[in-house]
């Protein structure tokens, strides 16, 4: 398949422009904002990604920027596809014995994706995401990353029960985390996922191995501050509904976007308070042109939920795209603003954070095909989400 060829060229040339993800995220360092990531931020960064393959440039990764915080720290998300080189070094290193406690569970997803028959695989794909968080605290252990998963485009959408590929995933994510099974749990996720109505989809899956044990659970689709407040009263969950709506009206007024995604933290006893606002400017994802998000970032500031200085960098410095030339050939590189989410307890904003996406891409030769295509393949690979 054409874009099995694309990828697997970028990774090829990608591990010999860069011995890691730290070598590479240096090299494109210019392109990462110093007033979003810097200093103690920037020096934790490269020490926990100078342990992965520079081959994950090949998919989407990128940064979660904290707009309300003035520390310059940012933690970090790569995209795992099974058929890889990045996935079948995890693989081998499970099969040698090699493997520590997070590559082997990360191994055991990826061979059971790799199965064409397998129901986990028809519900996600091949592809997961791995969060790191990047503590700024020295002499800190390094945390296992975040496993999320993603389901394929409708295949856990609201009003079809499809309890058992909800429940295939569900039990992918506690193995992801070593956590043992729970009924309860498994229980309020499908109270949460019958409720949704039928124009919404559960989007991600996932859980953090080295947190307090949850389902993190993102619901995506809804247009409207009042189609948000009604979930949200029908999902049960412990804060302000009416405070929540009101907040989304004011950039509902203002047209800053095209549809929200609501993040729960799913347990044995429920919905949790924490609730995750994101907002997306468009239909599509992997945008790179800065006008779409203009209406959100000037709302944001005009609320006073992000710090000033960190919005006028995000809309100038967060977006664009250019040709980096190495001597393994041109290389293109594209970034934008994936989303920006709010997060909410009760009801007031406690947090806004920018997520910010890079895709890398490695010129073939002439004949083997455009960057153009190949940007294409492999947000197309990726799942656009």
């Amino acid at each position: 398949m054409r874009f099995r060829e694309d990828w697997t060229y970028t990774e090829e040339r990608l591990e010999l422009v860069a011995g890691s993800m730290a070598q590479l995220l240096a090299k494109i360092r210019p392109r990462i904002s110093s007033r979003l990531i810097d200093g103690i931020g920037w020096d934790r960064l490269l020490e926990r990604t100078s342990e992965l393959t520079a081959a994950l440039g090949s998919f989407p990764f990128g940064f979660e920027i904290p707009l309300h915080d003035a520390r310059r720290v940012a933690d970090f998300g790569v995209t795992l596809v099974g058929g890889s080189r990045t996935a079948a070094g995890y693989q081998d290193r499970q099969r040698s014995g090699s493997a520590g406690r997070s590559t082997a569970r990360l191994a055991e997803l990826l061979d059971e994706t790799d199965r064409e028959e397998s129901l986990l695989r028809k519900v996600v794909g091949r592809k997961m995401l791995l969060e790191f968080d990047i503590d700024s605290e020295p002499g800190c252990v390094r945390p296992d990353p975040g496993v999320f998963l993603y389901p394929v485009d409708d295949a856990l959408a609201g009003g079809r029960e499809r309890l058992r590929e909800l429940n295939v995933v569900h039990d992918a994510v506690v193995r992801a985390g070593s956590w043992v099974p729970d009924h309860a749990e498994r229980r309020e996720l499908e109270r949460l996922y019958l409720v949704m109505p039928p124009d919404t989809l559960i989007k991600a899956f996932g859980t953090f191995p080295s947190r307090k044990r949850t389902m993190r659970t993102a619901v995506a689709g809804f247009k409207t501050a009042r189609d948000v407040e009604t979930f949200l009263v029908r999902t049960g969950w412990p804060g302000q509904a009416k405070s929540v709506g009101s907040i989304l009206s004011f950039f509902e007024d203002r047209g800053a976007f095209a549809y929200l995604g609501l993040h729960f933290d799913i347990t044995g006893n429920g919905v949790g308070p924490k609730l995750g606002l994101s907002f997306f400017a468009r239909e599509q994802d992997w945008l790179k042109d800065i006008r779409f998000w203009r209406a959100l970032i000037d709302g944001v500031g005009e609320r006073g939920y992000a710090r000033s200085d960190k919005l006028e960098e995000l809309a100038g410095r967060s977006t664009g795209s250019t040709t980096l030339i190495d001597r393994s050939g041109p290389i293109k590189l594209v970034h934008g603003i994936h989303h920006i989410k709010l997060a909410i307890t009760g009801g007031q904003v406690e947090e806004a954070k920018a997520y910010i996406f890079f895709l890398m891409m490695c010129m073939r030769p002439k004949g083997g095909g455009g960057p153009g295509q190949m940007a294409a393949n492999r947000r197309s690979e990726a799942g656009g989400n």
